[in-house]
């Protein structure tokens, strides 16, 4: 027997596109730095007064459109962030909703129940022996205490993916406070499972139980993170807002980079990516003061 379960291959729905299915993140930024070097000498060839460059981000597509900016002209600036639905429960869980995932939320005494009545949601559950906390999308439960997981309810299946802890996954039942003695399958921490409506027929095989490699959780939950929108917005306000919702500080070594306008959409996740790029188009630098601060300056 195998010391774990088997690792799955990734899911053709969360993998880029561009420039290929198979390709890594040097190989897609590789192939941005051919694109600006072609567009640079398309530039150097023509006589048009501003360029643009439309690039693409690994992790999370972003366009950056450098344009000419006067104080004179009227630009309408604009940023915005898009990011799940967070919900905070009485007993200190929380849920975040993916799109337009909805679902029903029933605490008693005895337990504490969501209903997933559709798409995706992600919970970090906090603890509680007394009280089991279960989660319901269509005939499946899934029971956990103190965990992180996240229940998605597809049309032809129900699928678990656990971040932290344990869960028992099992046919619903009308007493959700009632223990099985042995559900369909335990889920741990960087596993996952797919319960169809045939594993929940009388003595059908038990859904098999795969482990997820780190990327690929991060690409399963890629919509957990904020998405940051740009519309001509100076640079400035760009990393006010990668300072809030990212994991590294940002600041300009001058205010007249700040000015720098830039336009699309980008995650927050996403810092290392943008870095490479601005130097690549912009001549901008990121030098690195640890502690996850970098400064933005153009050399001399």
């Amino acid at each position: 027997m195998p010391d774990g379960p088997p690792t799955s291959p990734l899911s053709p729905d969360h993998v880029l596109d561009w420039p290929g299915r198979t390709a890594t993140a040097d190989a897609v930024l590789a192939a941005v730095e051919r694109r600006v070097r072609r567009r640079r000498q398309l530039r150097r060839r023509a006589a048009a007064a501003v360029a643009s460059l439309t690039l693409l981000v690994v992790a999370g597509t972003t366009w950056f459109r450098p344009t000419s900016f006067s104080p004179a002209t009227a630009l309408a600036t604009r940023a915005t962030v898009t990011q799940p639905t967070r919900q905070r429960l009485a007993d200190g869980s929380q849920i975040e909703l993916n799109g337009d995932a909805r679902v029903l939320v029933e605490f008693s005494p005895a337990v504490r129940r969501v209903t997933i009545v559709r798409g995706e949601a992600h919970f970090e559950v906090a603890h509680d022996t007394a009280r089991p906390f279960v989660v319901v999308a269509g005939e499946v439960s899934v029971r956990a205490v103190g965990t992180a997981f996240s229940v998605r309810l597809a049309p032809r299946d129900v699928n678990v993916l656990v971040t932290d802890g344990r869960v028992a996954v099992d046919r619903a039942s009308a007493d959700p406070v009632a223990t099985p003695a042995q559900p369909l399958a335990f889920v741990s921490k960087g596993a996952a499972v797919a319960v169809a409506p045939a594993d929940l027929a009388p003595h059908a095989p038990a859904p098999a139980v795969v482990a997820v490699s780190a990327p690929e959780i991060a690409q399963r939950l890629a919509w957990r993170v904020p998405r940051l929108e740009f519309n001509d917005t100076p640079l400035r306000e760009a990393v006010e807002l990668f300072n809030r919702h990212g994991d590294v500080r940002l600041s300009l070594a001058a205010p007249a980079l700040g000015e720098l306008r830039v336009s699309g959409t980008v995650r927050a996740d996403n810092t290392s990516a943008l870095l490479q790029l601005l130097r690549a188009d912009y001549g901008v630098e990121a030098q690195r003061l640890g502690n996850g601060e970098f400064v933005l300056r153009r050399p001399r």
